[in-house]
């Protein structure tokens, strides 16, 4: 009996993210609303199924959230990107360079990958035109940057995996998650240089500078507000959502950004899908769900085709629904018993399903390809057969990636440390 309700709080789960895809609507409130039903059907009380939102993760999400829409709002984020750009001093070859870093930086000091990855698109076609360089590969660049700085300690991602990991006992995986990451990212950046044929710059469309202004004091304020949030979680060990929603309220009551604008643009959409997914997990984990496709994916595997079978389930999954709102408040849950059953490292399990959930974002149906899209769009050139092709490029570029790393997975690069 006990297997059936375990079975069945599966076939819940994969139905609420089949008919968010399906309807476009949000996976997290489709959570709720399954948590509320087969909850009050399998005997939790209303405090019980309430009990499965999580309050850490939501202000996790909210501070650093409501702090990087006030660095957005205020164009300090912008502002930093370009002066750093201008660290190329006129040398086209560093241009590509750059712009990883940009997008590695920008993820790892908080934001977390989504204000990367506008950034990045943002600043691929000026710069195109002005180096000479294909401005999908510059913005796919800075893009896979910051899908490894996002894996920092104190960015939303990190910390949302981490508690998600630590439940299960499972720490001290960060540092080499990190590294993993970073190494991987700059090898596939190479790849993509080769692939967009970065070694043939055409000539620049265009050689006049873009004029930028100082920092407003304003931003200066909101750039001091990013470094207290970075000491004081990475030093001090506070908690990073917890710092950052103070250091947000203390930049509002300072008006570096207008209030109502900065509450609009919290991602609340990210945030309930994230909690709701939350929900019902607790539910299905309380149940055996969990349990149940652990036992599931550890029947397939061996010591040997672990890490590959995970990275490309998360890929797969990624493809078709939210990284940090469903494939790891689903996936990570089974590292504990999928390691233990099947005889392989924690680490090299979550670091490739961080990896491939994120690859999996340059498809054009989710973020980061739909962002390298909306900029080329902007170009007076960029006509429909070209957007037709763009198209294909992103999906291909996806499935790229994720072969790439499922094979490195395969050949057990990530087992070494």
């Amino acid at each position: 009996m006990s297997n059936s309700i375990a079975l069945i709080s599966l076939i819940i789960l994969i139905a609420c993210i089949a008919i968010g895809f399906v309807l476009k609507k949000n996976v997290g409130l489709i959570a709720i609303l399954a948590a509320a039903i087969f909850g009050s059907v399998a005997g939790y009380s209303d405090s019980a199924i309430i009990k499965g939102f999580s309050s850490s993760t939501f202000i996790m999400l909210l501070g650093v959230s409501l702090l990087c829409t006030i660095a957005t709002n205020n164009g300090t984020l912008e502002l930093a990107a370009k002066k750093f750009l201008r660290l190329t001093g006129g040398h086209v070859l560093f241009a590509p360079i750059i712009m990883y870093l940009i997008g590695y930086i920008v993820a790892a000091i908080g934001p977390g990958c989504v204000p990367a990855l506008g950034i990045a698109a943002a600043l691929s076609l000026p710069l195109g035109k002005s180096t000479g360089y294909n401005s999908v590969m510059l913005a796919a660049i800075g893009q896979i940057g910051s899908m490894a700085g996002r894996f920092s300690p104190i960015t939303p991602e990190s910390v949302l995996i981490y508690n998600l990991a630590s439940e299960q006992g499972i720490t001290g995986y960060q540092e080499h998650t990190l590294i993993y990451a970073t190494v991987t990212t700059i090898i596939l950046s190479v790849i993509i240089f080769l692939v967009f044929k970065g070694f043939q710059i055409k000539e620049p469309q265009s050689k006049e500078k873009e004029i930028l202004s100082g920092f407003t004091q304003k931003q200066i304020l909101t750039l001091a507000g990013f470094v207290a949030m970075i000491v004081a979680s990475a030093f001090f060990k506070r908690n990073v959502g917890l710092i950052s929603f103070a250091v947000a309220v203390v930049l509002l009551l300072a008006n570096v950004a207008d209030e109502k604008v900065v509450i609009k643009g919290v991602p609340w959409s990210t945030l309930l899908m994230v909690t709701g997914i939350g929900m019902l997990m607790n539910i299905v984990s309380d149940v055996g769900g969990v349990d149940l496709m652990s036992n599931g994916l550890a029947s397939i595997m061996t010591p040997k085709t672990a890490v590959a079978i995970q990275g490309l389930s998360a890929g797969i999954l990624s493809w078709f629904s939210s990284a940090i709102g469903v494939v790891w408040p689903t996936m990570v849950p089974t590292v504990g018993s999928i390691a233990a059953q099947v005889g392989v490292k924690p680490d090299g399990l979550i670091t490739i399903m961080c990896l491939t959930a994120s690859f999996a974002g340059f498809s054009p149906a989710s973020t980061g390809g739909s962002l390298i899209m909306a900029a080329n769009a902007t170009d007076p050139d960029f006509t429909k057969e070209k957007e037709n092709k763009l198209f294909i490029q992103m999906f291909g570029l996806s499935g790229l990636l994720l072969f790439l790393t499922v094979l490195a997975g395969l050949l057990g690069v990530y087992n070494i440390l």
